[in-house]
């Protein structure tokens, strides 16, 4: 794959922790799977992530492939059904919540630095009340109105998934930054293998199943202390 200076550039600023998001104010259910001692290692946390990223492959990452092509084709039937799996496809309500929510301040975030006529149209809709903006969703539109292939816009989007793990865990779990950023390096080969396999499915294949993190998810609303929303 090859980006143009400006194109890289402004894919990095949108993947930095500093870009306004606030992905970093949910641990999603890693927050639940700590105070379980669960997850209490480096070990423990590379393996959640790779159970996140497979079970990633068969939801999100297909929404992010299909929200490209439905970007090019500007077909907003296909982005309100993407919007639509994406719900259906988050049985917790936190973690329904804070798609909705990163996803509707990254597209505002986005438009911001980047404008965009159908990026616009799609905010207006979700301001409107049809649509919910979920973080896929969004992801998806605006690396396609950057002019990314959805290669990098899936790998970008897996990256920011173990990147938000590794961060949590530093405030969750007795681990060092030099030990997560060492488990973020590791995952490297399984992004590549999810970004793989979720550009050979459709929405045909759309589906995942982990009862263990909806499960984990849903547990965080009860206790009785959160550093973080999700």
């Amino acid at each position: 794959m090859q980006f143009a200076a400006p194109q890289l550039l402004m894919l990095l600023q949108w993947m930095d922790s500093a870009f306004p998001t606030g992905a970093f104010a949910h641990s999603g259910g890693l927050e639940t799977y700590a105070q379980a001692d669960a997850v209490r290692t480096a070990r423990d946390l590379a393996a959640l992530i790779a159970v996140k990223l497979e079970n990633a492959a068969h939801t999100d990452l297909i929404v992010v492939h299909s929200a490209i092509s439905a970007y090019g084709e500007a077909d907003f039937v296909q982005l309100a059904y993407l919007d639509s799996l994406c719900a259906a496809s988050k049985p917790a309500k936190e973690t329904r919540e804070a798609s909705e929510k990163i996803g509707r301040r990254m597209l505002a975030s986005v438009l911001n630095v980047q404008p965009d006529a159908r990026l616009s149209e799609y905010r207006a809709r979700i301001e409107q009340g049809a649509w919910s903006g979920h973080h896929a969703v969004v992801h998806g539109l605006a690396c396609a109105a950057l002019g990314l292939d959805a290669r990098s816009a899936l790998l970008a989007f897996g990256y920011g998934l173990a990147a938000n793990q590794t961060a949590a865990s530093l405030k969750l779990i007795s681990i060092g930054q030099t030990q997560a950023q060492a488990v973020l390096g590791a995952c490297g080969s399984a992004i590549a293998e999810v970004v793989e396999a979720a550009l050979g499915r459709t929405l045909d294949d759309f589906g995942g199943f982990a009862l263990g993190l909806d499960i984990r998810a849903m547990q965080h609303e009860g206790l009785f202390q959160r550093l973080f929303i999700s």
